[in-house]
């Protein structure tokens, strides 16, 4: 290995070793959200039509999810590590690619900026596909930029890993298609990109018949990926029609943006510069290439949550350090004069971003949310985006949320009896967040109830009685004979609903609630449903007496 080889390989190697020691303090201890939760389920059952995990199905996730909980026991603690060690593979690739396109110097800026991304860094300490995704998507990029340069067998390469990563999450195949086609016909040919067509759908084959058997067929693996494009999907799509669901994911798409590049996203601001002083070359060509298709995905079809960014963040981070590298230390021979404090004034500017990124992810949380006092409409959606798409990636934010699902779970099992008790969450409810997964898990010898409540139509979900994710299309609710009291798990009252005479409301730490209501022998009415306690069996009726 030669002597520059070496030390690119010591340079890649110690910022993945501490991205991955910066990880472990800040490291998620519970299932962090719906997703997340619906992961660990499925290393208990895997079924699609469950949503155990949801559709596309994730199959070589879970897979890697199976192996490393055979180690550690845990669920959350086996997703945990994916991430970790998925963000240390990461940021040894992006230096690699940044090497490649570039030089060291922006390779050692973008490995540095993006393993102290405050999203990168959240989404690498929670157990979820992201961090999955910033690795596969850095690891194609990396072998379809050699393959524009020439590359047959990295073009071939770069097939097989994007093939391999639609396992891991099947919207890589969509959104990095492109840039794989595009990288290959221009540097190899079309010849190369049918060979490589051949190997990526090889490939894909491997993990998709697989999981297509382990769901039952390709008739229930279709019908639940329809019910949820319908449901989650449609509605934020432009092809719905609705302008103003556009306009929002743009600005959610923005907002993730500007929290994964951090500081760094004030280099934005010189790229005209750059490209006046240095032209717009075939490899700013390409990271744009890489960056533009998911863009456009996530803002006229569909932006779940800020863990999407990661697709693309790395391209930008890498271009984003080429120019400020580029503002602050020339090229030769201007760079030649003062050589040494050019690269010191570079070097204080990286880590004065490092050092920015850092107390940003470990010290910001969001603030508490006042539902009560009154504001105009712009104001409540700007608190509200700032609740959910800045503030809350965050380690603060994260020990928070634990301590809250940790406060419900803890309250509701040390209060109440699982035999007498009915668990209700709530989807609609404008003040808390769908609770239903996380009840499911962590209570799960509880009877649970999914309430479709507000806007949203009428039907409740009962994991007991269902074979699929879907709700029963009714209103009345048959609860067990042993029933003695609803409990809702639920982060605040829906503004919208009534509240039951007799309902008892527990106040619990960090702004939340648990709300109480005990049945005695009537029949309840809330929110257009009615819950009725079915009589016991004759003989249990007779043992009583």
């Amino acid at each position: 290995m030669a002597h520059r080889d070496r030390w690119d390989f010591v340079c890649a190697s110690a910022l993945a070793l501490l991205t991955v020691a910066s990880r472990l303090p800040y490291r998620a201890r519970m299932l962090y959200n719906w997703d997340a939760v619906q992961f660990a389920l499925a290393l208990r059952e895997y079924d699609v039509m469950k949503h155990q995990p949801h559709p596309p199905g994730y199959v070589l996730y879970v897979a890697l999810g199976r192996v490393a909980n055979a180690w550690l026991l845990d669920e959350a603690a086996a997703y945990v590590l994916l991430a970790v060690v998925f963000s240390g593979l990461t940021t040894f690739v992006v230096y690699y690619l940044a090497r490649a396109i570039y030089d060291r110097a922006v390779a050692l800026a973008a490995a540095s900026l993006l393993a102290v991304s405050p999203l990168f860094w959240f989404y690498g300490s929670v157990g979820l596909t992201y961090a999955a995704e910033a690795l596969t998507a850095a690891t194609v990029a990396y072998f379809s930029y050699r393959a524009l340069r020439g590359s047959r067998t990295d073009a071939w390469l770069a097939a097989g890993y994007l093939g391999l990563a639609g396992g891991i999450r099947q919207s890589i195949l969509v959104l990095l298609f492109p840039l794989w086609l595009g990288a290959v016909l221009v540097g190899a040919g079309p010849r190369v990109a049918a060979v490589g067509l051949g190997v990526l759908a090889v490939a894909v084959v491997t993990w998709f018949v697989p999981m297509i058997r382990l769901t039952g067929g390709l008739d229930r693996y279709l019908a639940a990926s329809r019910d949820l494009a319908e449901t989650v999907v449609m509605p934020t799509s432009i092809m719905s029609g609705a302008f103003e669901a556009t306009l929002r994911m743009s600005r959610y798409v923005i907002e993730s943006v500007l929290v994964g590049l951090g500081p760094l996203a004030l280099a934005a601001v010189l790229v005209p510069w750059y490209v006046r002083r240095f032209g717009w070359s075939r490899r700013e060509t390409f990271l744009a290439a890489w960056t533009i298709p998911p863009v456009v995905v996530y803002t006229l079809v569909h932006f779940g949550q800020a863990g999407y960014v990661l697709t693309f963040l790395p391209a930008i981070v890498i271009l984003l350090s080429r120019v400020l590298i580029a503002a602050i230390v020339p090229p030769a021979p201007l760079a030649m004069r003062h050589p040494r404090i050019r690269a010191a004034v570079a070097t204080a500017v990286i880590v004065a971003v490092v050092l920015l990124n850092g107390v940003f992810f470990v010290n910001a949380r969001p603030r508490p949310r006042d539902f009560d006092a009154a504001k105009p409409r712009w104001q409540q959606i700007a608190e509200d985006e700032a609740f959910d798409w800045i503030f809350s990636r965050t380690a603060a934010a994260l020990r928070e949320h634990e301590a809250v699902v940790r406060t419900f779970v803890d309250t509701i099992r040390g209060l109440h009896d699982p035999s007498e008790t009915i668990v209700l969450t709530e989807l609609g409810n404008p003040r808390t967040y769908p609770w239903l997964r996380h009840a499911m898990f962590y209570l799960s010898e509880y009877t649970i109830f999914e309430l479709r409540v507000g806007d949203v139509p009428p039907g409740y979900y009962a994991p007991r009685l269902s074979s699929a994710m879907t709700p029963f299309p009714d209103t009345e609710i048959h609860l067990p004979p042993n029933a003695r009291r609803l409990v809702w798990f639920v982060d605040h009252w829906s503004p919208r609903s009534e509240r039951p005479d007799g309902l008892v409301e527990i106040e619990l730490p960090y702004g939340r609630f648990l709300y109480v209501l005990p049945l005695g022998n009537r029949i309840v009415e809330y929110a257009g449903y009615t819950f009725i306690r079915d009589d016991p069996p004759p003989r249990a009726r007779r043992a009583a007496r």
